[in-house]
């Protein structure tokens, strides 16, 4: 071999060097950005939100509908169900968005069901607190149970 394909294999070889200490930087720092993002990143989808919003809204609507069933149950069988729903068709988990809808929803239906007593007394605050607790836990167990039909069908065997 002579010298000048020694200088060139020499060359080669520290450009090869500096390419992989330069991928392996740049990799370095991709994996410790992703693992200061993913505990943060997809905790909260306002997409996903606004959809448990609209189907707590629609689950309390059609809940509301039943005869003989009480405005508050209604409210909380309907997010229950909105909740199931939810978890039964998406694979994503959105406990968090169900549950803040779940709460909103009953507390605002709540609310509005008791109107002047909450308007003109001090149980407003507590009894909007009460129902939106209840509605956050119904959210949430009708997700739980929607996730877990649908992990056992989707299942192999």
């Amino acid at each position: 071999m002579s010298s000048t394909d020694e200088l060139l294999a020499e060359i080669e070889r520290d450009q090869q060097r500096e390419q992989s200490s330069t991928t392996e930087t740049e990799s370095r720092r991709s994996r410790a950005a992703s693992r200061i993002k993913s505990p943060f990143e997809g905790l909260f989808s306002f997409r996903g939100f606004l959809l448990a919003l609209v189907l707590s809204v629609g689950g309390l609507l059609l809940a509301s509908v039943v005869p003989l069933l009480p405005g508050s149950i209604a409210a909380l069988l309907g997010v229950f169900f909105a909740g199931f729903l939810l978890g039964l068709v998406r694979e994503r988990r959105a406990y968090l968005e169900v549950a803040l809808a779940g709460a909103g929803t009953a507390a605002v239906a709540t609310l509005s069901s008791f109107l002047l007593i909450t308007a003109f007394s001090d149980i407003g605050l507590p009894l909007a607190a009460a129902t939106g607790g209840a509605g956050l836990l119904a959210g949430v167990i009708g997700h739980y149970f929607g996730r877990d039909l649908r992990d056992g069908v989707t299942r192999d065997l």
